[in-house]
């Protein structure tokens, strides 16, 4: 039986080298289930895989670490109801092979398993509004926040100014107000960061510290991979916005998402609202954004800040299929190498031209649509330091965006 693909969300990068372990001589016991993952690659990946199904979870097991061969994993509980209903995943994948494992009978339950990935929003609670800062109070995590209206640009109110994703490579963060823009912190560690970031209540995070920085300047444009709507040659941010939720809906160790729902947004003659869901797993620099619309919207975009340091580019572009636009060059904050890109598929997209500020993708109308978005900074442990090195690493994800892992679960008999 193929895995819905409703269910499955993979993402990593396609690597030159690495190792598997390859379990086609083991032997599946009578009423077992075997799930095949096949790489039809000519060269080695590794993949977190995010999969559930009805087979692999008709016994009750609790959330908590596994290994599956070897390979680190999560039995996750996403219903909050104290039983796992989906399997997190980390595996490595030789070239054009199939692993097969066996469900049951190669699963280890209750491994160590380290964090890989965080998400978090974290309000000031205890202080007041005076006017439209928040003055006094502490920060404090919470998995829900409806944006109180005072909230604006500089209120003082949000630990650096929006909720905030990260893994072991790169951490990302998105202003909650009119901006909206998408942000970058450049980490120089593999261990988790947000949590110490931004704690004296100001922007102490644009200086650089052993953790890294804040590496991207936004200014009036969308950042890396947030989203506005493009009407007469113009960006249109969230300026105009009955009212915003952010929850923290998934926090694991291998995977972790935020959601985020504006009401009432209004650019052009009418309003409406969209969901917007920004997910991130262990090994992978992107993050994938998919946003759903209460009603298809004309000329919805998203797009990479235009910076003079940077040069641009993109793939070839088919009929069908994943591509990208890029830039590369010293347009970090710390006056260093910095790469942006996005992918999208070509069959959501209408044009993809410049504005003002920002290199845009403008996508067609649609009840959804999915996009991938990263950046790479030199400074990063055993970081990409030169265009070439960027390009390969860019080329070597459309090949796995083009051509994915291949899941299916069989009965044994």
């Amino acid at each position: 039986m193929i895995i819905n693909k409703s269910y499955l969300w993979v993402a990593g990068l396609a690597l030159s080298v690495g190792c598997s372990t390859n379990a086609k001589d083991n032997v599946a016991e009578e009423g077992t289930l075997t799930i095949e993952i096949k790489n039809p690659l000519a060269y080695t990946r590794n993949e977190t895989l995010v999969l559930a199904d009805d087979e692999l979870f008709t016994d009750p097991l609790k959330p908590q670490g596994v290994t599956l061969l070897g390979h680190a994993g999560e039995l996750i509980d996403s219903d909050q109801d104290g039983q796992a209903d989906q399997l997190v995943v980390n595996v490595d994948l030789q070239a054009q092979s199939t692993l097969s494992i066996n469900w049951p009978n190669d699963l280890k339950l209750g491994q160590q398993l380290d964090k890989k990935v965080q998400a978090e929003i974290s309000p000031k609670v205890g202080g007041e509004w005076q006017n439209r800062k928040y003055v006094g109070g502490d920060f404090q995590n919470v998995d829900f926040l409806r944006v109180p209206a005072p909230h604006t640009d500089h209120s003082y109110y949000i630990r650096y100014e929006g909720p905030g994703i990260e893994n072991e490579l790169i951490g990302y963060r998105f202003y909650l107000d009119w901006r909206n823009a998408m942000d970058i912190f450049g980490k120089k560690v593999d261990t988790l960061v947000l949590q110490s970031v931004g704690l004296d209540g100001f922007d102490s995070y644009h200086e650089e510290e052993p953790w890294g920085l804040d590496i991207l300047k936004a200014g009036k444009s969308l950042g890396i991979g947030s989203i506005g709507q493009y009407i007469n040659g113009k960006v249109e941010h969230f300026k105009q916005i009955d009212s915003v939720t952010c929850a923290i809906k998934a926090n694991n160790k291998l995977s972790a998402t935020i959601e985020t729902s504006y009401y009432g947004w209004q650019t052009s003659d009418k309003k409406s609202s969209i969901v917007s869901n920004l997910s991130i797993v262990s090994g992978d620099r992107s993050l994938q954004h998919t946003i759903a619309f209460d009603q298809p919207i004309a000329d919805f975009c998203t797009g990479i800040v235009k910076h003079d340091a940077a040069s641009s580019f993109a793939s070839l572009v088919g009929s069908s299929g994943w591509a990208y636009i890029a830039t590369y060059g010293k347009q970090s904050l710390a006056d260093d190498k910095l790469g942006m890109a996005i992918f999208y598929n070509t069959k959501d997209v209408k044009e993809v031209v410049d504005s003002s500020f920002d290199h845009l993708i403008v996508f067609k109308p649609s009840e959804e649509v999915s996009y991938h978005l990263l950046g790479a900074w030199e400074q990063e442990k055993n970081g990409i330091k030169s265009l070439e090195e960027f390009q390969k690493y860019l080329n070597a994800k459309l090949d796995a965006l083009n051509h994915p892992v291949e899941i299916s679960v069989k009965q044994s008999l």
